[in-house]
């Protein structure tokens, strides 16, 4: 997600309202494609298959490159929501200090 503004000229109120979207892009990039992704990848190694009795170690291998790279994926929106969650507290910390 691609901002006009540095995060940290931002008022208050655009921090929050961008950081809710970040957090409902995560929720949906969760639901979307890591979860999927897990799904797959324990149905091919659980003693109890549904898709082949004998995964091949290619199948194997694919799902698991999927799931590190939907892993990482979530690793940097978790990332930049977090940063975004630190502007917020510090802006509302001198907001805080300003008022005494």
């Amino acid at each position: 997600m691609l901002t006009e503004k540095p995060l940290r000229r931002m008022t208050l109120r655009q921090l929050l309202t961008h950081s809710e979207k970040c957090s409902r892009d995560l929720i949906e990039q969760i639901n979307g494609s890591f979860v999927p992704r897990v799904t797959d990848f324990r149905d091919l190694n659980r003693p109890v298959r549904r898709k082949s009795h004998y995964p091949t170690l290619f199948a194997v291998m694919n799902a698991l490159a999927k799931l590190e790279q939907a892993t990482t994926e979530l690793d940097e929106m978790t990332e930049r929501l977090y940063d975004n969650l630190q502007i917020i507290r510090e802006h509302a910390q001198r907001e805080k200090i300003n008022r005494v």
